[in-house]
């Protein structure tokens, strides 16, 4: 008698060697303890695509099939659930609650709202399909994106409504909102129209719509025409919809507006306090507008779409006279004014603090100054020590501070709404965490501020071009106290960043990495380990936070330790500055301290990170760049940095330019007072 297929097949997309450690694989393995027979796993070692994946339902013998990767996160429960609610039934499909980051401890609490339809993941990962109707349906649309795929197959089915099983899956990434969809090229529609009114369908549409609007800024160009694109908006009525859109994407929706409604190409996109900011939508046959500053020209399909900035009278704003409209710029800010500053939740020690600080001693008059953080911050108590007025950060108490405040100072960027106020139309001064070196104009574009902290000339002209209204070319708060150290035992330090593509590792798979074999090498060097002993010196390593958890696998030693101190208190203290891109080493660089680049994967690095670098570290860089263990290690033993070198002194005031180190943050609350 021959054997029945089982019930259920995985397929997981691997390219080479399967993460056989990953939570997620042994996860399934463990389940075959009771459902070997009801459930096949397939590995794929090329990317699956709307081709490979009709293809597969051609051949899996299995009534349903789920796709995954390794990379992502299972619940313990998710395969017997999954298998408990198929066995008894024929579906169409079935899901876990989909999450983009960790899976809640408890899943059946996660409110299956609009909000959760608008964030969740709509790629085919996690989700359980009848292989036989996604193979019929598939044969309709085959010229859809994979990522497509599942709201494709909803619309083709008519399946409204569909109730989340009580188990959750994760595909451990969100670089998607930061980076949008990168669709393929020869792919000419994103669904197909197949008039459809469920409310769930058209959130998840909307995302994605705003998802491909967002990758094809930095792709420039596309086989999808505008036409396709107004049909869906149109046809699906997303416009009823797009405030979901604003929190997290607002650029695209100002663009979904325009398209619309095309005959309103101006679109009001940030208030300012004397001009406005409007993003401008121009089509192939229409006249580019002088005065405009040029941010993007796109190819759909055949048509040429620009997109500019411009900055308009506040009196011009649609509705400004309108009664009832309320305008948080219209109360200046003086002594009476409510400013609320921040940096991160569960740490503070960035620029916000700095600059409060600063501001309160400058300026008591003003008394309603407060500093938001986490009350189980470490650095409560020691602010509060320091007399700082604190508030729970974003508990009821703040976003009532938010209301009523005139100005919020921040060296982080977070989407804060509260009873219809947000940084579109209220006074926001963003001061960075760092200085950008990569080339991040689509994730500007997508920010709200009224005044953008840049550092050094380099900075301020790639800001200029962005958002020359805004820009203000100051330095960082920090930087005004930041003093190289005179006194105590002098160290090495190496700052080394991460990479996005090992972030859901096991810690087999990151122990393989190119990563993790350079640093762990470069920190067991025999020749350095000598240097470090014969000069009685040591070498601090600060791993990049996300890295911080892996620390045990690196070989650390008497002579090379894992630092425990902040990084202010390492940079200052330092020799020499070792780093392979972080900016935190341009602190060191500020005061003087020399830095060297460790370029181990120069040829690769760019290519699996979110973003593109500005800097040319060879022909701009602050140091000397080194690509292999050996010329770094040389650099060092023979104490090449601790001779100056005229040719990054040069570099670093051209770099530096235009901050004046003793009035930073005079030059800051200057602007911010003026707003």
């Amino acid at each position: 008698m021959p054997e029945s297929p089982p019930l259920l097949t995985i397929v997981l997309e691997e390219t080479g060697l399967l993460d056989r450690e990953s939570a997620m694989y042994r996860r399934l393995i463990a389940a075959r303890l009771r459902l070997e027979s009801h459930f096949a796993v397939r590995h794929m070692e090329e990317p699956l695509t709307t081709a490979r994946i009709a293809g597969l339902c051609a051949e899996i013998q299995s009534k349903y099939v789920i796709f995954m990767r390794t990379s992502h996160l299972i619940s313990a429960n998710y395969v017997a659930t999954l298998f408990e609610y198929l066995r008894t039934r024929t579906v169409y499909l079935a899901e876990p609650v989909m999450y983009t980051g960790a899976i809640a401890k408890n899943v059946a609490g996660t409110p299956i709202d609009d909000t959760y339809q608008y964030s969740r993941d709509t790629d085919v990962f996690g989700i359980a399909f009848n292989t036989k109707r996604l193979g019929d349906a598939l044969e309709a649309l085959k010229d859809v994106d994979r990522s497509a795929i599942y709201i494709s197959y909803r619309l083709y089915w008519s399946i409204a409504k569909v109730r989340p099983l009580t188990t959750g899956f994760s595909v451990a990434s969100d670089t998607k909102a930061a980076t949008g969809l990168p669709i393929p090229s020869e792919v000419q529609r994103l669904v197909p129209l197949i008039p459809f009114h469920s409310k769930e369908i058209r959130l998840q549409l909307l995302r994605y719509v705003a998802l491909f609007l967002r990758g094809i800024r930095g792709q420039k160009a596309t086989s999808i025409s505008l036409s396709h694109l107004r049909d869906v908006i149109r046809d699906f009525q997303l416009i009823e919809l797009v405030g979901m859109v604003e929190q997290l994407q607002p650029f695209e929706a100002a663009w979904i507006r325009w398209l619309d409604d095309s005959l309103v190409s101006r679109q009001l996109y940030k208030q300012l306090s004397h001009k406005d900011a409007y993003l401008v939508f121009n089509g192939k046959h229409e006249e580019r507008t002088g005065t405009s500053l040029h941010l993007y020209e796109l190819l759909f399909q055949d048509d040429i779409l620009t997109i500019e900035k411009q900055y308009l009278e506040r009196r011009l704003r649609p509705g400004n006279a309108r009664p009832g409209s309320y305008n948080f710029y219209n109360r200046p800010i003086g002594p009476y004014s409510t400013i609320l500053f921040f940096d991160r939740p569960q740490q503070a020690d960035d620029n916000a603090e700095h600059l409060y600080e600063y501001f309160t001693i400058e300026h008591p008059e003003f008394g309603n100054a407060y500093f938001a953080i986490s009350p189980k911050s470490p650095d409560w108590p020691r602010l509060e020590a320091k007399g700082f007025k604190l508030v729970p950060i974003f508990t009821k108490e703040f976003y009532e501070m938010f209301l009523v405040s005139d100005l919020v100072v921040s060296s982080q960027i977070y989407s804060i709404r509260y009873r219809g106020k947000s940084f579109a139309n209220s006074r926001f001064v963003y001061l960075q965490h760092g200085i950008q070196l990569n080339d991040m104009s689509d994730w500007v574009l997508s920010k709200y501020f009224d005044v953008f902290v840049a550092t050094g000339r380099m900075e301020a002209d790639y800001m200029g071009r962005l958002a020359p209204v805004e820009t203000l070319n100051s330095g960082l708060p920090r930087y005004e106290s930041l003093t190289r150290a005179n006194e105590g035992q002098r160290h090495l330090l190496f700052m080394p960043t991460w990479r996005f593509n090992l972030h859901q590792s096991s810690t087999e798979r990151f122990a393989q990495s190119g990563y993790f074999r350079a640093i762990d090498s470069f920190l067991s060097d025999s020749a350095l380990l000598s240097f470090l002993a014969d000069t009685d010196r040591v070498l601090h390593v600060k791993l990049h936070p996300n890295v911080e958890k892996r620390a045990g696998q690196f070989r650390f030693s008497e002579r090379i330790v894992h630092s425990g101190l902040s990084y202010r208190e390492a940079i200052r203290s330092a020799e020499l500055v070792i780093t392979d891109y972080s900016s935190a080493a341009l602190d060191a660089a500020f005061i003087g301290i020399p830095i060297a680049y460790y370029h181990w994967d120069a040829a690769d690095f760019f290519r699996d990170q979110p973003y593109e670098s500005r800097l040319d570290y060879l022909d701009d860089g602050l140091g000397p760049v080194f690509s292999d263990q050996a010329g770094i290690v040389d650099h060092i033993i023979h104490e090449r940095f601790a001779a100056e070198d005229v040719t990054y002194t040069r570099r670093r005031e051209r770099f530096f330019e235009g901050v004046e180190p003793q009035r930073i943050n005079e030059k800051i609350v200057e602007r911010m007072l003026g707003l």
